[in-house]
């Protein structure tokens, strides 16, 4: 097949991030379904919650008030799952009598809270994944129905939430305003926090199932470049589906999640077919080990820079393969100047 820029390193370069991306989009349809079934945005914005609203020091403990509040319930998918309580853990009842040692009833209490957020983790979970700052600020602003007595605990809560609190209860309805858009503020700052300890996570679980599927369908990226160097037809092919990508709409993330995970495993599938080598045959065993594992490491590496990273760098080497095609010769002009050229 006759090369169609004249650049085989351009169309390499554009062949293989064209596999990347597609290699990507798999891994990232994976971790967004373990991240829905184990409802990772929920969990996440719990922890926040929990930095919040929560103090093991003193004993504070009010986030299941939270999400038992009426406002809050009703942005629940089901009926929130029971958490385990204190009851539930064989602990003496007096526990200072048992252990009068502060450091042994932080323990206590430590291992109790472990056990419970075990069980909540692994468990099911019909959390929102989003609260709006709106709705936090109302539901804290609602101390009856959140705490029990608003006074008492306005004068114990700690850190930020105890100021926020107890200028509440002190001020009057003109300055109820003015501390909702605090607790806002602070709500809006904390969830920054938030959305960065999920991308934590996310990279996270992507660095692993990318490792997993680099291993598992043996997705080298040295094998595969060299195959699209050595292969004019193979490169060509590539090239040719690479330039005819669309781009993603929004209609996408309507699409099931199983549906998704179906179209990009026949996309990495389609490419198998144009001759990029993946998976485990005669041909990939006899392949030297000295370049299989570093192929590997390259790959994993650029799953982990996401669909997003490789789809942005598809267009740019699109455009720079566009920009470089060959001079084309225009017809005569009026005034017989014949052969002029012109970049197209």
């Amino acid at each position: 097949m006759i090369d169609l820029t004249g650049i085989p390193a351009l169309d390499l370069a554009l062949g293989m991030a064209f596999v990347f991306f597609l290699l990507s989009t798999l891994a990232a349809t994976i971790q967004e379904l373990i991240a829905s079934f184990l409802g990772l945005r929920a969990r996440t914005l719990e922890q926040g919650l929990r930095s919040m609203l929560e103090d093991e020091q003193v004993g504070w403990k009010y986030v299941d008030n939270f999400y038992d509040h009426p406002l809050i319930k009703t942005l629940y998918k089901t009926a929130r799952p029971a958490v385990l309580t204190g009851g539930d853990v064989p602990v003496a009842a007096d526990e200072n009598a048992v252990d009068p040692d502060p450091k042994g009833r932080r323990a206590a209490v430590a291992q109790r809270n472990f056990i419970e957020r075990a069980v909540s983790f692994f468990g099911p979970t019909s959390g929102p994944s989003y609260i709006s700052p709106r709705a936090f600020a109302t539901v804290v602003l609602d101390p009856e129905k959140l705490f029990g007595q608003a006074s008492a605990v306005a004068s114990e809560a700690p850190g930020t939430l105890g100021e926020r609190l107890q200028a509440v209860v002190k001020d009057s309805q003109s300055d109820v305003e003015r501390e909702r858009l605090r607790l806002e503020a602070w709500y809006d700052d904390t969830m920054a926090r938030v959305s960065g300890w999920y991308k934590r996570k996310s990279q996270i679980m992507l660095l692993v199932i990318g490792t997993a599927l680099a291993i598992g369908i043996n997705a080298n990226a040295i094998r595969m470049g060299e195959r699209m160097w050595k292969d004019d037809t193979v490169r060509s092919a590539v090239v040719a589906k690479a330039t005819a990508l669309e781009t993603p709409t929004g209609t996408e993330q309507a699409t099931a999640a199983q549906d998704q995970l179906k179209r990009a495993a026949d996309d990495v599938d389609s490419v198998v077919k144009l001759g990029i080598p993946l998976g485990w045959g005669e041909d990939a065993k006899a392949y030297p080990w000295w370049k299989t594992v570093p192929g590997w490491v390259l790959t994993i590496l650029a799953i982990s820079l996401g669909a997003p990273f490789w789809f942005d760098a598809l267009g740019r080497l699109s455009r720079i393969r566009s920009s470089g095609k060959p001079e084309t010769p225009l017809p005569a002009t009026a005034s017989g100047q014949a052969n002029e050229r012109v970049r197209t």
